[in-house]
């Protein structure tokens, strides 16, 4: 087991890239929902009966999916804010060793 924690910076930049494109896809999943039109054509003519609770599912599900794109685009926010605090941490740390030891030379 190890004593100590090491964050590679861009990685986790690179790591929060790659949230942000899952949150697209799944943009992209949430508008599918919105363009959905039964009332129109054979369908809405045919099965006019199942149109109404359809287009109430599609709109249950666009906010569902909806609500997941903005925890995953939060979670990309974090993990990049996750990094930048360690990073300054990392960085105020060494001007303050750098401080102790310039006493020293």
């Amino acid at each position: 087991m190890s004593d100590h924690i090491a964050i590679d910076h861009d990685l986790m930049l690179t790591q929060a890239s790659q949230v942000e494109r899952v949150a697209a896809d799944i943009a992209v999943a949430r508008d599918a929902t919105r363009s959905t039109n039964m009332g129109g054509g054979a369908f809405g003519v045919l099965c006019g009966f199942l149109v109404t609770p359809a287009t109430v599912v599609a709109t249950i599900a666009g906010s569902a999916i909806g609500s997941a794109e903005g925890m995953v685009r939060r979670s990309a926010s974090e993990l990049r804010g996750v990094s930048n605090d360690m990073t300054r941490f990392e960085t105020d740390l060494l001007q303050s060793i750098a401080q102790l030891e310039s006493p020293l030379d």
